[in-house]
């Protein structure tokens, strides 16, 4: 044997698989058996070989007959030298203390009788079998006897072969022992010396594996059968001698030490995956996998708690890895991302693999799209194209779209700024039909303007003329190519005396928007939204674009699928979706799927307000039939059964609010409450309960809220809706100490004299900048005050007086700025500072004054401290609060 061996080595003496002999060593407690490649040497093979053997698994005995000549070979010459001193014919009664003969070594291989029993012998010579387990307590001789195999019974006799060493005699007398020794053997024999006792039942122990916690004792591995002899400390040596690893001992004592150790721990506390015992009886945590070498698979999500299971260890070590590791801090519930699983797995030599659960939402989707490709080219049609009108604000998309739709959208915007995403129908006079889509130019409208261009052909990018290219703009454009979205300019404002065409061109040339003038591929073109120059051309063109080279097309009939606009609560007609269809015909009474919200479709309505029963590929329409808002952007799908849809509904719920749980976790708190500690810095929180026409606005706002924070003061949505405030949120607010805020919506009566009984403040704003200036302004205030200290006037001591009544007066002169008897003051002696107080008493000569200025001389007693000294000087300073801003 080399000097290690591996677990799938001593799997193969077992007949088991190295990963199944590696796995029942861990789950007994043997944690060097990290995987069936782990290496062990002569010390850790012999405690596993023990541990194996009492817990009911023992090696498998290939070839019986080499052992039995091995013993045979060991035991001969102590035989051969006993026969010398025997006599030919021993009396009767010392029948008993005469040695057999040894038979030879060639003869098949009998099994050990015990006394009084015998087993029949095989009748073939060249046959080897098996020796059964001993039924009868053997023979147990005396530590300084030597070893003397029982008689060998009458079927031994006949399977016994003839000695190629010995003599005939000693043949003969192993074949036909004489008449006296019969008779000696038939007599009841001595009792001999005991020297320990083995129970008969722990040798059938061994072989019923469902009671393996009764065996006491480990098969010998030097012999077929087992050895159930107690050692009783022989071979340890002289007392204090060791010799080796092994502290004297043979392999057979230290697989019994093992064992020992094994029963021990199973009747204190039994075998624990988990736990093992320690000094004193204390539980040590195994930090081990026992799946180490292993491949285990996980589906997501995955959490602390998840993980630590599929790693059969404790939460608590996993986590302790984790932070040990910087892979970040993590409660038992904290959803764990793919690759840091992966990582923390591989730190316990696992290798996981994660497997995504295919959702009810991926499934359907996969099915429309087999749907889909099963449709005939014959039912695609030309659908017509939609443009985003993108832009700054105030920069006159909406005017340039009321134009074209002979409409006066602008004008009901409040604060002359577009605050909703519009969609409308429109034909050209060429009888070009286009579908426009018009979105806020306002900063906080950003992913607005995003989702607007995600969900178009094509963007228009309109650009004041005399006010060139802002930030705004810039984003628009970034917008644009981010979605990939061919991009037409649009220079407007062409009717003021300020436009400058060229100026523009070249601010956006630095966004590779060459004009096709230039050799570019930019369209551009100068617009007005007064007059209407250039917006027939510009739409002509548009047409042209898309039907040359985006070559847009769609399913004229089959179930619809599009996009979310905008959702709202209506007073009198609750949740209304505007939709706009890029595939297929919705018709009323389809069941539809977006977002959060299912439902069947109880009406629809096209950009003019009118009931229509279906809308086909680029209609924009407004539907009723949703029981809950859908985001802005979300995508819709007509659904086949409504229970599905609810399926698929419902699965959306739970992700959102585990990621929404997950996002407002913050890692600090809860280690300061698994701490028990006070937080380091308090914050104040600002509490909204917000109320908005729309589900775009409510978004918008929530999106912009969360950029208002500060380390000490934060603004928190306690609940954000659609629709006007409620009593219910009213007595939220009182309950949370929140603040009601109306965007765009209006204040019911009773609801406001409610609010008032309660103390509960109300406020109403129809601009989204509106509410985001006051925000901030409300967070400043609540900001404490920063202190700064102004150095104001210097006094130098010159003389002491001491008075019973007052105490120490110092005669005192002004060296620069004007002392007051309100300042602080400091005594600053060679440098240093040695007090700081207050004045209780200024005098100019014999009268009280309230200042003194540069120059003069005055009398100054400080209040509490009379240890001046000639010579040290006074400095007088105030402490200003300065008011904090957020930046």
């Amino acid at each position: 044997m080399s000097d290690k061996t591996r677990i799938h080595e001593l799997a193969k003496s077992y007949g088991m698989p190295g990963k199944d002999l590696a796995n029942k060593l861990r789950e007994n407690g043997f944690v060097q058996a990290r995987s069936h490649m782990s290496a062990l040497d002569s010390i850790e093979l012999l405690q596993a070989r023990g541990l194996l053997a009492a817990i009911g698994i023992t090696e498998i005995q290939t070839d019986a007959a080499p052992v039995r000549a091995k013993v045979a070979e060991s035991a001969t010459p102590l035989l051969r030298r006993k026969k010398k001193k025997t006599r030919p014919e021993a009396p009767a009664g010392e029948a008993f203390n005469a040695p057999p003969p040894v038979p030879e070594v060639q003869t098949a291989p009998e099994p050990t009788q015990a006394e009084g029993t015998t087993s029949p012998a095989p009748e073939s010579e060249t046959e080897v079998s098996t020796p059964p387990e001993p039924e009868a307590r053997p023979e147990e001789p005396a530590p300084e006897q030597e070893l003397k195999p029982a008689p060998e019974g009458p079927a031994a006799k006949s399977t016994t072969a003839p000695s190629d060493t010995g003599s005939a005699d000693d043949s003969q007398q192993v074949t036909a022992p004489t008449s006296e020794a019969v008779a000696a053997a038939a007599r009841p024999r001595p009792r001999g010396k005991i020297v320990g006792r083995i129970d008969p039942s722990i040798l059938a122990a061994q072989a019923q594996p469902q009671r393996k916690r009764e065996g006491r004792r480990l098969a010998n591995q030097d012999d077929a059968t087992p050895d159930v002899r107690p050692t009783f400390g022989r071979g340890k040596g002289s007392p204090g001698q060791t010799t080796g690893p092994r502290g004297g001992m043979t392999a057979t004592q230290l697989r019994e030490r093992e064992q020992g150790r094994f029963l021990r721990r199973n009747r204190q506390s039994g075998v624990q995956g988990q736990r093992r015992t320690g000094g004193r009886g204390r539980p040590v945590l195994v930090t081990e996998s026992p799946l180490a070498g292993e491949n285990i698979t996980i589906e997501m999500p995955i959490t602390m708690s998840k993980l630590a299971e599929a790693l059969k260890l404790k939460a608590a070590v996993v986590q302790k890895m984790a932070m040990q590791k910087q892979y970040g801090m993590f409660t038992l519930n904290s959803p764990i991302d793919e690759d840091t699983a992966v990582l923390l797995a591989t730190e316990y030599e696992v290798e996981l693999d994660v497997r995504h659960e295919v959702s009810a939402e991926q499934s359907h989707l996969e099915e429309i799209k087999s749907k889909r490709s099963e449709l005939e080219e014959g039912d695609l049609v030309n659908r017509a194209p939609t443009l985003a009108f993108l832009g700054h604000v105030d920069h006159g998309k909406t005017t340039l779209v009321d134009k074209i739709r002979s409409t006066k959208v602008a004008d009901g915007e409040a604060g002359g700024i577009t605050q909703h995403i519009g969609a409308y129908q429109v034909t050209t006079s060429n009888n070009h039909s286009l579908t426009i889509v018009d979105t806020p130019g306002h900063q906080a409208f950003s992913a607005m303007r995003a989702r607007g261009a995600q969900a178009v052909d094509m963007v228009v990018l309109v650009v004041a003329g005399d006010d060139g290219v802002k930030p705004s703009t810039e984003e628009a454009v970034a917008h644009a190519k981010a979605a990939n979205t061919p991009i037409i300019v649009a220079v407007n404002k062409k009717d003021k005396a300020e436009f400058d065409f060229n100026r523009t061109v070249q601010q956006l040339m630095k966004f590779d928007l060459t004009p096709e003038d230039y050799g570019g591929q930019t369209a551009y073109f100068q617009t007005s939204g007064i007059t209407g120059e250039g917006i027939e051309e510009m739409l002509d063109h548009a047409f042209l674009m898309a039907e040359a080279e985006l070559g847009l097309k769609a399913h004229q009939s089959g179930p619809a699928s599009g996009v979310v606009l905008e959702a709202e609560v209506q007073q009198g007609r609750g949740i209304v979706a505007h939709l706009l269809v890029q595939d297929g015909t919705l018709n009323q009474g389809d069941v539809i799927l977006a977002g959060e919200g299912y439902g069947k479709v109880k009406s629809i309505s096209n950009d003019q307000s009118k009931q229509v029963k279906a809308a086909g590929p680029s209609t924009p329409v407004a539907v009723m039939g949703l029981d809950a808002l859908p985001g802005v952007g979300d995508k819709f799908h007509v659904i086949e059964a409504l229970s599905k849809a609810k399926e698929i509904a419902q699965e959306r719920e739970r992700r959102n609010r585990a990621s929404f749980l997950a996002a407002s976790t913050d890692p600090n708190l809860e280690l300061e409450a698994i701490l028990g500690k006070e937080p380091l810095l308090k914050k104040t929180n600002i509490n909204l309960i917000v109320r908005a026409d729309v589900q775009g606005s409510v978004e918008v706002i929530r999106h912009e809220v969360a950029k208002l924070d500060h380390e000490e003061v934060a603004v928190k949505l306690v609940h954000a809706g659609v629709g006007q405030i409620t009593e219910s949120d009213v007595e939220l607010a009182e309950a949370s100490g929140a603040t009601l805020v109306a965007f765009h919506t209006g204040i019911p009566g009773t609801i406001r004299k409610e609010a008032e009984r309660r103390k509960i403040t109300v406020r109403r704003y129809d601009v989204i900048y509106e509410l985001l200036d006051q925000l901030r302004d409300l967070m400043e205030g609540t900001l404490s005050p920063e202190m700064q200290e102004e150095i104001i006037a210097h006094a130098e001591v010159k003389a002491l007086f001491k008075s019973s009544k007052i105490g120490v007066i110092a005669g005192c002169g002004i060296t620069d700025g004007t002392l007051k008897r309100n300042h602080r003051i400091r005594v600053l002696r060679d440098g240093a500072v040695v007090h700081t107080g207050s004045i209780e008493s200024l005098r100019r000569e014999k009268d009280d004054a309230r200042e003194v200025r540069e120059g003069f001389e005055c009398g100054i007693v400080l209040a509490n401290y009379g240890d001046l000294r000639e010579g040290d000087v006074i400095e007088a300073f105030v402490i200003n609060e300065i008011k904090r801003t957020l930046a």
